[in-house]
């Protein structure tokens, strides 16, 4: 009982010693001060997209039905067959026709010919040029003048629906990225056709149809399949950028506008909005918004309206601002940049830095943890600012 008795003590006293001393570990890390992630100025390229989902449908769809009920005697198209306009695409035998060849068959064959041969079926044409995507019979069926034998698209589109918030972002002739769900790695180029002006309203939002055309249509592209779609709002190739989390914000002066004309005022308002990261369309959208009274600036734009008062001439401007190493090492030293736009993940860099350039991200303060783990926002060079 007694060695018991000194092992359990023993355990104790160790695990007193293990607790003392990682807690010893935790405050040293804390006293020493925030840690830091080394990320440099890279040039790459920034797309702004919207994204959502749509459906590929033929642009016009139209049910080729017979001119009479009888027998379908031939057809000469498959789905997947491109036809033309007047082109012959079946023979049909009228009611009465196939009645007088059965008959004529059970005669003799030689029967069977002369009638055949003067008794002739009608055809079966196509109204328009295009693609056979349904083929609903077979020879030897019977057929109601009401019946669709073939189904004919003239070319097929991707049709998305679009929230309210995010048309004012898509334009005629807008490009788009798009890839089908049964195809994911085969993207293809489109455009934007048409928009709608009326608008449909799905579980209490707001939704506009949208057409998509593509360039070229991939051949493996079928009426009904689900596509997922990118349009380009915004796209800057080859540009200086750093990670969203390296930009830091702080409000600056307020300038003085009373000797401002109103163009300068415009573009003074338009440089800040273009820090701020807002995209060419939301810029716009903005504008329009301060000309009708009812934006930032007019007579919605009030000091509690949040953002958008920063953007109001005369108002404080917000200044961008970077972390960099300066000569006291435990206080780095913050330099102004000028951004441009964002898609969410890297910020483009206008002025204040150029490519190469490191810049310092402070690492998010979870507890005690092995120095050199990696930055929380970036798998970059790790170092530590003492």
């Amino acid at each position: 009982m007694k060695k018991i008795k000194w092992i359990i003590i023993l355990a104790v006293i160790g695990g007193g010693i293990y607790f003392w001393t990682q807690k010893s570990k935790s405050k040293g890390a804390e006293a020493s001060g925030p840690s830091y992630d080394v990320q440099k100025v890279e040039l790459r390229d920034i797309r702004i997209t919207v994204e959502t989902t749509g459906e590929v449908q033929p642009r016009n769809r139209l049910d080729v039905k017979p001119p009479i009920a009888g027998r379908l005697e031939e057809l000469m198209v498959d789905e997947g067959n491109s036809v033309k306009k007047g082109q012959i695409l079946g023979w049909i035998s009228s009611t009465e026709r196939a009645t007088l060849l059965d008959a004529a068959l059970a005669t003799s064959k030689d029967e069977y010919e002369y009638w055949a041969d003067l008794y002739k079926p009608s055809p079966l044409i196509s109204p328009l040029e295009g693609t056979i995507i349904a083929r609903n019979f077979e020879p030897g069926q019977s057929i109601a003048s009401s019946d669709s034998v073939v189904v004919i698209a003239d070319d097929l589109i991707i049709v998305a629906n679009l929230d309210e918030t995010d048309i004012g972002q898509i334009e005629n002739d807008q490009q788009v990225l798009v890839s089908l769900e049964a195809y994911p790695d085969e993207e293809f180029g489109c455009v934007v056709e048409k928009i709608a002006y009326d608008a449909k309203v799905e579980s209490n939002v707001t939704m506009y149809e949208v057409d998509v055309r593509a360039n070229r249509l991939p051949r493996f592209a079928r009426s009904g399949m689900t596509a997922n779609l990118e349009f380009i709002a915004e796209e800057k190739m080859g540009v200086l950028t750093l990670p969203v989390s390296a930009i830091q914000q702080k409000v600056g002066s307020r300038p003085d506008t009373s000797s401002m004309s109103g163009d300068e005022r415009k573009s003074m308002m338009i440089d800040r909005m273009k820090e701020r990261g807002l995209s060419d369309a939301e810029i716009q959208e903005r504008l329009q918004q301060v000309a009708q009274g009812g934006g930032p600036g007019g007579a919605g734009g009030g000091e509690g309206s949040g953002q958008k008062s920063a953007g109001r001439p005369g108002s404080a401007p917000v200044e961008s601002f970077v972390l960099v190493t300066s000569d006291d090492p435990e206080n780095p030293e913050m330099k102004s940049v000028k951004v441009g736009v964002s898609d969410g993940f890297y910020t483009e860099i206008l002025e204040g830095l150029a490519e190469g350039d490191e810049v310092l991200i402070q690492r998010m303060n979870l507890g005690a943890r092995k120095e050199g783990g990696g930055g929380l926002f970036s798998p970059t060079v790790s170092r530590r600012v003492r």
